[in-house]
């Protein structure tokens, strides 16, 4: 990490704000807070916010503007191993949202090798098929 981004982030930790030139209005520089829950403040575009309790994955956020944040680190789900049927299996992932990326890690090869078809994936699943036998484990991410 370079000297810049030390500096900034123990400015954040005292809650100062990041402005992009010393005469830039206070109420349009974007703001380094920190909070429990989500957050929901109206904020200049391109504010962080940090979330403190950590009861979700993803606990940093940015904001796009207008009250709009978004993650800015990924969530992502791993299952437990689970052995392939064959068949179309579902793996709840949590987030709300379809996952962007979807990948069926192998965790046993004696097998030989095995194939695997991702279905549609959802808001609550990720779906993928895998060779009968196959051993191996489904990482969904945000």
């Amino acid at each position: 990490m370079d000297i810049a981004s030390k500096f900034r982030r123990g400015l954040s930790m005292v809650g100062l704000a990041l402005k992009g030139s010393a005469d830039e209005d206070d109420s349009t520089s974007p703001t380094l807070t920190s909070g429990a829950g989500a957050p929901t403040a109206t904020e200049p575009t391109g504010s962080i916010y940090v979330r403190n309790n950590g009861t979700v994955p993803t606990s940093l956020y940015r904001s796009a503007g207008g009250g709009t944040w978004a993650p800015v680190i990924p969530a992502y789900a791993l299952s437990n191993e689970v052995v392939g049927n064959g068949a179309a299996q579902n793996f709840a992932h949590g987030f709300g949202v379809a996952p962007a990326l979807v990948v069926a890690i192998p965790s046993d090869l004696t097998g030989g090798a095995y194939t695997v078809v991702y279905g549609v994936h959802t808001s609550t699943n990720a779906i993928c098929t895998v060779t009968t036998g196959e051993k191996y484990r489904v990482l969904a991410i945000r």
